[in-house]
């Protein structure tokens, strides 16, 4: 028997936050090949690690080693560097969608639970799924951005030895996984209407 589709919607939504969640925390959206001799090592958008980097713009010949977080006093000397306009916007867009993610998770698990009158059922499951196609592409653009500004030369040094990673993956797999639960929620939201939820609320089926 298959779930009702705000259930589904609902589990669609959770491994699309989950994704993003470990996309958003894990330092592995770029890395160098093993086989490069790479002062770069990997990235996400909150950590850098490097092995015996120095800057050429830095006078004080800092060698940076080992991971830190991005704003920590280690890169104090780069940040600017580190974090050009576009990999700011990124992180921005990222935050955004997981924090409405979020947010529309909370929504759908108390209309589940039936917290919000009958007649809120159809509005509550179309003004989500209209959220979450406005998420899928924010992620869609910021993966993007991603992709394209990573190839940027005046960044992490020699891009051409450096590959998207498991974490950029993890992101995409919830940007997929978003749209899926966009349709489901429009879906649900179309059937709460074709059956009358605000008149009949004991044949709510959402």
């Amino acid at each position: 028997m298959a779930l009702p589709k705000s259930i589904l919607a609902l589990i669609f939504c959770f491994v699309a936050f989950g994704c993003m969640l470990l996309a958003f925390a894990s330092p592995y959206w770029v890395e160098s090949f093993e086989k490069a001799d790479n002062r770069f090592i990997k990235c996400g958008l909150w950590e850098f690690c490097f092995n015996d980097y120095t800057f050429y713009k830095d006078y004080n010949g800092k060698r940076f080693r080992g991971c830190w977080y991005i704003f920590s006093d280690q890169y104090r000397p780069i940040w600017e560097w580190l974090s050009p306009p576009w990999f700011i916007s990124v992180q921005v867009m990222i935050s955004i969608s997981l924090m409405f993610q979020g947010i529309l998770m909370i929504f759908l698990i108390l209309l589940i639970l039936r917290c919000f009158p009958s007649y809120f059922a159809e509005i509550i499951l179309l003004g989500s799924s209209f959220s979450q196609f406005g998420i899928a592409l924010v992620d869609f653009i910021a993966l993007v951005v991603f992709g394209v500004f990573k190839e940027d030369r005046q960044w992490v040094p020699r891009p051409d030895q450096n590959y998207l990673s498991w974490s950029y993956g993890f992101a995409v797999i919830s940007m997929l996984v978003t749209l899926g639960a966009g349709v489901l929620l429009l879906l649900g939201g179309r059937q709460a209407k074709d059956n009358g939820m605000h008149d009949y609320p004991g044949k709510a089926r959402y």
